[in-house]
């Protein structure tokens, strides 16, 4: 059975974590499987994987440190059984101690896209070691492989191959519980959902006026559904404080709900009438394909990898970045026409089975290991 180590460069809650969880939960019997890791909040829903897993100090708190950690954690592994292919996960630069130790060894490394003011030189940066070590390349959007191919890097190393979820587990119980919880009317209120980071990267401050937008006029053309309305942001962050109290300051409070992080986010995602993805920044979103498995109408930013899996008025609608106007009239259409949002919940499901299962996202980059290995 051939050896495959997983290196992330943290284990914190977001989507890189459940990408590669969801690649090694189907491999485990397959091959032979470790997890190289720092410790961090993430690390519960790895541990009941039976696996080897074993830690270093994250490289943004002590490098040094980290790098020695990192280098004698592969040491050991290779000793106890040699390792066949080693799959990096968002972190080019974890390459460089690899290529050190084990200079023949097939390195799959995934971009899970960049961010920030610096994001173009990390991209730089990531196609540059890319071309001198790494096997294989992996880009979870259209968007990141255009990215990385402007950018030099190695035609015949990039492939595309999108982020995939696993089929909702739907428990009746939970999804109860979270009725119970934010005391919801299933059958009078119309919810609208997001699940992110509270960061500002994820736009949300844009859903809260956007949503302010929408009460207002709701209101003036004295519609009935503005009493039901509801706003549920699930996920946690650094902004959770301000955004309560934007959420204070445009007279939305009573009627948006913060959940705090969510473990079984279908289970709550299943309760949505809408899900919206006002992203400034986003290479493929994992949130936004759990909301396609459950088959719901989706409101997207035109960033990164969103208009890939969000088709304008197929299964949702586009919107521009920073604009709460534009979130406004997507979700007053959807609120007012149950019609269209049934036919983009249809068409978001199909969409998921085609493109964006874990069945497909595991299948291809199986395929990948096979061909570095040969």
């Amino acid at each position: 059975m051939k050896h495959i180590l997983f290196i992330l460069p943290y284990l914190s809650l977001g989507g890189t974590e459940k990408q590669a969880l969801s690649i090694i939960e189907k491999l485990i019997g397959q091959y032979h499987i470790s997890l190289l890791a720092p410790e961090g909040e993430g690390k519960a829903i790895f541990e009941p994987i039976p696996m080897e897993q074993k830690h270093f100090t994250r490289w943004d708190f002590n490098f040094l440190k980290g790098f020695w950690e990192l280098f004698r954690a592969v040491k050991s592994l290779e000793k106890e059984r040699p390792i066949d292919l080693i799959h990096i996960h968002g972190a080019h630069e974890l390459m460089i101690p690899i290529r050190l130790i084990l200079k023949k060894i097939p390195i799959i490394f995934t971009v899970h896209g960049y961010h920030g003011y610096n994001a173009k030189f990390s991209y730089q940066l990531s196609c540059f070691l890319s071309n001198k070590l790494a096997t294989k390349v992996i880009s979870v959007c259209e968007a990141e492989f255009n990215i990385l191919t402007e950018l030099g890097i190695e035609k015949d190393k990039l492939h595309l191959i999108y982020n995939g979820v696993n089929p909702p587990k739907l428990n009746s119980e939970i999804s109860l519980q979270y009725i119970e919880k934010f005391a919801l009317n299933i059958s009078q209120d119309i919810i609208i959902g997001t699940a992110a980071r509270l960061d500002e990267v994820k736009g949300l401050t844009y859903l809260l006026q956007g949503f302010a937008i929408v009460n207002q006029y709701l209101l003036k053309q004295n519609k009935p559904f503005n009493k039901n309305l509801k706003l549920i942001i699930a996920g946690t962050g650094k902004l959770e404080e301000s955004l309560r109290k934007e959420a204070e300051d445009l007279n939305i409070a009573h009627q948006v709900i913060f959940t705090g992080y969510i473990n079984d986010l279908p289970n709550l995602m299943h309760l949505y009438d809408i899900f919206v993805l006002p992203s400034l920044q986003e290479a493929a979103s994992l949130a936004c394909i759990e909301a396609m498995s459950l088959g719901k109408p989706i409101i997207g930013t035109s960033v990164g990898g969103i208009p890939e899996q969000v088709y304008d008025n197929v299964n949702g609608f586009i919107v521009e970045p920073r604009n709460p106007q534009q979130i406004a009239d997507s979700l007053v259409k959807l609120i007012e026409n149950p019609d269209l949002r049934a036919k983009f919940a249809k068409n978001s499901y199909q969409r998921y089975q085609q493109f964006f299962s874990s069945e497909i996202m595991v299948s291809k980059t199986v395929e990948l290991y096979e061909q570095s290995m040969d």
